[in-house]
């Protein structure tokens, strides 16, 4: 095992946490990220035939988020099979200025060298009264894919999705402080154990994961989570 910020295991390859097994050590957020996510996308108002930009879309897996006749455009680095465009190395993209409904973004931010420069393009591509869902993380353990380069506050997340000259709707925090906790000290425990004790381990602390995540109200989550998710709005 070679040393370094945190572990990283196997089976924590994106390919497998679409439909975790139960033991798996993500299963508790890996179930409720997407569902919370698609909530939030339906107010997003993506008409029947808009444009949707799912900018970094690894294999597109909220593209059943949106009405079956939108014209969806996956963008993601070079080498993606299921990319429909291409993500410059300077982070930007070759999409038209104010062109598309909406902009799906989801646990990308966390990866680009630039945030700025990304939501900048966030914004330059919707149109006036179009949309971006955004998710990022907040207190999350190192997780490479090919780098781990920032995590955000609430507030600091509502701060650049500003900046760049959007207007936040929403925000919301997803798995908050206590679950968050137990999260954090089940990541720094699995990997000092037995690999034959890791899943039966790692069973055990997702329940009381799911179990905490019940004592926190939005209001809490939206100051500390795993996971931020923002709606906001071109004006």
């Amino acid at each position: 095992m070679s040393a370094g910020p945190g572990p990283r295991f196997a089976e924590d390859r994106p390919a497998n946490l679409r439909t975790p097994p139960r033991w798996h050590r993500l299963s508790h957020i890996a179930g409720l990220l997407p569902r919370e996510l698609e909530a939030l996308a339906a107010g997003l108002g993506v008409p029947p035939d808009g444009r949707v930009l799912d900018y970094g879309c690894a294999d597109a897996p909220y593209r059943h988020f949106f009405p079956a006749g939108v014209e969806y455009i996956a963008a993601d680095i070079p080498g993606n099979p299921h990319a429909t465009a291409t993500i410059a190395p300077d982070g930007t993209v070759d999409v038209p200025d104010a062109s598309v409904d909406c902009v799906l973004s989801t646990q990308v931010l966390e990866h680009v060298a630039d945030p700025a420069v990304y939501l900048s393009e966030c914004a330059r591509v919707l149109r006036p009264g179009g949309g971006m869902l955004l998710s990022t993380h907040g207190i999350m353990v190192f997780h490479p894919d090919p780098v781990d380069l920032w995590r955000w506050t609430g507030e600091g997340l509502r701060h650049v999705v500003e900046q760049a000259g959007l207007e936040v709707e929403r925000l919301e925090g997803i798995m908050g402080l206590g679950a968050t906790g137990l999260q954090l000290f089940q990541d720094a425990l699995l990997w000092r154990l037995r690999a034959r004790l890791r899943a039966p381990v790692a069973w055990l602390l997702q329940r009381l994961v799911a179990l905490a995540e019940r004592l926190d109200d939005a209001d809490t989550r939206r100051l500390n989570a795993l996971v931020f998710a923002v709606v906001a709005r071109k004006p």
